[in-house]
């Protein structure tokens, strides 16, 4: 599932990261000779090919990958395959390979909490998808059908291989994260600055989701004519192992040309996003959310746009009249990016991100209040851990079967009749509670800003597109050698097997990930704002 990089466009510094600030280099740096830092030519040649590395480190500016006129041919191959070789080491480990001084780690806190629970979110889907393929455990929750008593089938330990619950935590998020900075120009009057944050958003918005996924189906289109699919599709053929959900695979046609037709159908299906079903492409299925995000993106920049002049309870009681509308037709990816739009609405009326980090004192105001006032601001914190723990069990809620599963029936009481998978709306519950959760309590948020939290958030929609040709491409493959050696018969030969590989494929997808951020992923960042700025410089009059 999904969910895809989120972006503020101009986003403040309590804001988790829209787009990777450009490495700071200061006009003496600039005018630096090469020769201060680095060995002179001859010594080595890693020192020279250093390439740009958007992570925040500050290095010296690379040469050209083009070839330079007094370069020979044999030169500039030996620096071109250094720089390549030096791009291919992980970015938390650049600084070792390029002799750069990592910049110190900044203090996350805050909002930037949300960048790292789409960090988690995004690695437990591909727990999800991992073990989906080969077993349908990861559908059903404890005790289904009087029977299936797994530990791992538990609530919450359950949340570690569900993955559609993730898909509603990256859709609040976006939601939320893309609505954060038009509220706040909304709410200061600025609405020559909200107008213009909206329209920037809705012009890089297509850029954000679409141009890494093109090129991510792209290659996976390449891998396909070099014949790296062969033997993943003939692994599937076997039906051995499997055994799961049967996701779609690449198909291999008798030709390239006829197969770019193929992959040139799929995009233009992809990129339709006034077909409000969900679409699963061969080349890579896991990006049915694109334009499912982006329609729900439109729909949220519509609403904040046509509320925006309202005083803040009419604008609010607007939005919410919205959500419960779609959420009575159905429409469970709206209902969950206003969902975010409503928590952050929220959450600025009650000016939670300028508060103090710790409670304050009870003052006369809430002296005076009744004592269920007294309660809530006492125990601020107690309150929203327990609404994270209720989130978390009501997020665990099974993709199939739950009004069958003991402790998640009544959830089907209250679920809408016209939600066309109704797993979706408790679901749905979860995940405002957990981000709700999040937003309020330092003691939850303390998960979500450390450095690897913050570097998974970073990676996370690159690592969303890569996950699955990793999976399909390497991982069927491997998996079925694997169990050939170990069997799969008993649940410790399956749990056996399933584990090697899981510990082989997620740091493979995770390096892979780290390297598509920085290839891919931040350049169309860069590339939709510069397009932008063009446009406007074009335009103006």
């Amino acid at each position: 599932m999904a969910q895809p990089d989120i972006t503020i466009p101009d986003a403040p510094r309590d804001q988790p990261r829209d787009e990777p600030a450009e490495p700071h280099t200061s006009e003496v740096e600039r005018q630096r000779p090469r020769d201060a830092d680095h060995p002179p030519p001859g010594n080595t040649h890693v020192h020279n090919a250093i390439p740009p590395i958007p992570n925040g480190f500050s290095t010296s500016p690379p040469k050209s990958i083009l070839k330079e006129r007094d370069e020979e041919f044999s030169e500039y191959a030996e620096r071109i395959f250094s720089q390549f070789l030096v791009f291919t080491v992980p970015s938390y480990l650049q600084h070792y390979v390029t002799g750069a001084e990592p910049e110190p780690p900044k203090r996350s806190q805050g909002i930037a909490a949300l960048d790292g629970l789409r960090g988690w979110a995004c690695l437990l889907v591909f727990n999800f998808h991992f073990f989906f393929t080969y077993t349908w455990d990861t559908h059903v929750g404890w005790g289904f059908n009087k029977q299936n008593f797994g530990l791992h089938k538990l609530p919450i330990v359950h949340l570690l291989f569900s993955g559609h619950i993730m898909v509603a935590i990256f859709f609040v998020i976006s939601g939320y994260v893309l609505s954060y900075r038009p509220l706040k120009t909304i709410r200061s009057k600025s609405f020559e600055q909200t107008f213009s944050v909206l329209s920037s958003a809705t012009f890089r918005r297509g850029f954000r989701l679409y141009v890494p996924s093109v090129v991510g189906m792209f290659c996976v289109f390449i891998a396909v004519r070099l014949g790296l699919y062969n033997y993943s599709n003939w692994v599937v053929a076997k039906g051995r192992t499997v055994t799961g959900t049967n996701e779609q695979n690449p198909i291999i046609l008798s030709s390239t040309y006829i197969q770019f037709w193929d992959f040139y159908r799929t995009l233009c299906r992809l990129s339709n996003f006034f077909d409000w079903g969900l679409y699963y492409n061969n080349y890579n299925p896991h990006l049915w959310t694109i334009p499912v995000e982006f329609r729900s993106s439109i729909v949220l920049f519509v609403t904040i746009l046509g509320t925006s002049r309202f005083t803040t309870r009419v604008r609010v009681s607007l939005e919410a009249l919205t959500l419960w509308f779609c959420m009575r037709w159905g429409r469970w990816e709206v209902v969950l990016f206003l969902s975010g739009l409503l928590l952050a609405e929220i959450d600025l009326i009650n000016g939670i991100w300028t508060a103090p980090s710790s409670p304050e004192p009870l003052t006369e105001k809430h002296a005076n209040a009744g004592p269920v006032r007294q309660f809530v601001h006492r125990r601020h914190e107690e309150l929203w851990l327990a609404a994270f723990i209720v989130g978390l069990y009501v997020g665990s809620t099974p993709n199939s079967g739950y009004p069958y599963t003991p402790g998640f029936g009544w959830l089907a009481k209250i679920t809408p009749a016209p939600y066309p998978e109704p797993h979706r709306f408790p679901q749905t519950i979860g995940a405002v509670l957990i981000v709700a959760s999040i937003n309020n309590c330092k003691k939850v948020q303390k998960l979500f800003v450390n450095p690897l939290s913050h570097y998974l958030g970073q990676i996370s929609y690159s690592f969303y597109i890569v996950h699955g040709p990793v999976l399909h491409g390497f991982g069927y493959v491997l998996m079925y050698n694997i169990w050939g050696i170990t069997g799969r018969a008993t649940n410790f030969q399956f749990l056996a097997g399933a584990f090697l590989g899981w510990i082989i494929c997620l740091p493979m997808a995770l390096w892979l990930a780290d390297i598509f951020w920085r290839a891919v992923d931040l350049p169309s960042v860069k590339l939709a704002r510069q397009l932008e700025n063009k446009l406007l410089n074009v335009l103006q009059y």
